[in-house]
C-alpha cells in the first residue's frame, strides 16, 4: 500500500499507526514457570508447572496456570 492509500478522503490528514503489543510467545510465558508442589485435581500427581498471565482488565490480579506434569492437565486459579 501507498501512503496515498491512507489519505482521508475531503481532508489532507494521514491516517496514523499504532505500535500494538504483541502477545507473549510460548517460549516467553515458559521462562517464567515454576514448578509448585500442589495436587493434580485429575490424576492427583504433586508436580506441576506454574505460571502467571494477565488474562483480565490491567487493574486485576493476573491469573495462575497450572499443568500437571504427570497428565498434561491444565487449569487456572484466579488470585
Amino acid at each position: 500500500m501507498d501512503k496515498e492509500d491512507f489519505v482521508l478522503k475531503g481532508k489532507n490528514r494521514h491516517v496514523g499507526f499504532k505500535k500494538v503489543e504483541e502477545a507473549p510467545s510460548e517460549e516467553e510465558i515458559m521462562e517464567d514457570t515454576e514448578y509448585e508442589e500442589i495436587a493434580c485435581s485429575k490424576c492427583g500427581a504433586k508436580k506441576a508447572l506454574s505460571w502467571m498471565q494477565q488474562t483480565r482488565a490491567s487493574d486485576e490480579p493476573p491469573t495462575r496456570f497450572y499443568k500437571c506434569v504427570s497428565c498434561g492437565y491444565t487449569w487456572r486459579e484466579y488470585s
